[in-house]
């Protein structure tokens, strides 16, 4: 009698790092809409539990990206509101863009290398 096990249909590795990279997309084009950016991390959280151990590592460096880019954004809303600290508000807005252009551009280099992200729970790169 035949092996009737089923396959999973997602069991080409090729086809999670196609997801991955999908996601590192949707957050470098997410500043237009937004929308990108909880769509790309609804797919990072779904994936990291079935994904390799090394893609999971992206995965989680894409969930926390988000999640440390949620806290820089409440830090500069709130320093908007003291006149003071407008300035620096204005400066976290355009450094928070930058960190997540590098962040990205960085995690698909290493998705493209086939290579796990060393340390997924750091701030920086």
């Amino acid at each position: 009698m035949a092996d009737s096990t089923p396959v999973p249909a997602n069991s080409d590795p090729g086809n999670d790092r196609i997801i991955a990279s999908i996601v590192y997309v949707l957050y470098l084009i997410g500043p237009a809409n937004g929308f990108t950016v909880l769509i790309g991390v609804i797919i990072a959280f779904m994936r990291k539990d079935k994904a390799p151990a090394w893609l999971a590592s992206h995965y989680e460096f894409q969930i926390r990206t988000v999640l440390y880019a949620i806290a820089l954004v409440l830090i500069a809303i709130i320093g908007v509101f003291t006149v003071i600290l407008i300035p620096l508000s204005l400066l976290i807005w355009l450094l928070l863009g930058l960190w997540i252009v590098v962040r990205c551009v960085v995690g698909l280099m290493r998705i493209v290398d086939a290579r796990p992200n060393p340390d997924p729970t750091s701030f920086l790169v």
